[in-house]
């Protein structure tokens, strides 16, 4: 086959997964992004081929394979080192993996490449949420927040915003907004996850086990890792003395 007839071929095969991808058909689509990274890879287009990796680390990160994700987001930066988005891929993989110290590391660099990436500001401000930095991590959210956001991510910046305002003890503020997210996408894991932690840290011990326990409920590929957390806090919620609001 042509050089040229091998570049079409695997653009089809690109706009086919995404079209498998936005259908539902996870495994067709993963068929039709590998066989397109093989194409780009023989036509050794580097950022082609970044790109394939980037949609199937997207796959795996849908579908809560977060080893896989990570070795895929790793291979497309080691093809695009500068490339925010993988970059950002990598990083959000790593924090979800349970490596917030490299997550921030990564995020960091593709916030060198561009100050102004909405997502990368986004995770950096969660990831440092969770490590407790809340000052730093509200005031990356809020550059994110008016950066703007595809819908899944602003929810999951604001409840990040919710949780580092607990942790700076306003509580008013971080209930307010935890509330409003809730009700505006009820059955999102980590916004029950994190509605959780605030009643932890508001000394309000059964209203965490119950937001807790939901996250554990939710069927969600995505969720593996939000459901691990919440069973661990649940579990020392019911070995603290007590456990009574």
């Amino acid at each position: 086959m042509r050089s040229a007839d091998q570049r079409r071929r695997a653009s089809e095969l690109m706009a086919e997964g995404e079209r498998a991808r936005d259908e539902g058909e996870r495994a067709g689509a993963e068929r039709s992004f590998r066989a397109a990274l093989s194409l780009f890879v023989q036509l050794e287009d580097t950022h082609a081929a970044a790109s394939a990796l980037a949609a199937l680390a997207d796959l795996s990160m849908a579908e809560g394979r977060l080893g896989s994700a990570t070795d895929l987001w790793r291979q497309a930066v080691a093809r695009a080192p500068g490339d925010v988005e993988a970059l950002t891929g990598l990083g959000y993989a790593q924090w979800l993996s349970g490596s917030p110290a490299d997550a921030e590391a990564t995020l960091e660099q593709a916030l060198t490449r561009n100050r102004s990436a909405a997502r990368a500001l986004a995770g950096r401000g969660q990831v440092r949420a969770e490590l407790g930095s809340y000052d730093a991590a509200l005031a990356d959210l809020d550059r994110a927040l008016e950066l703007g956001l595809p819908a899944a991510d602003e929810t999951d910046t604001r409840t990040a915003r919710a949780l580092a305002f607990a942790g700076l003890g306003e509580f008013a503020r971080a209930e307010a907004e935890i509330a409003a997210e809730l009700e505006r996408v009820p059955d999102r894991p980590r916004t029950h996850l994190r509605a959780g932690r605030i009643a932890v840290f508001a000394g309000r011990p059964q209203q965490a086990k119950d937001r807790l326990t939901r996250v554990t409920e939710l069927d969600q590929d995505q969720a593996a890792v939000e459901t691990e957390q919440a069973r661990r806090i649940l579990e020392r919620l019911e070995r603290s003395v007590g456990g009574d609001e």
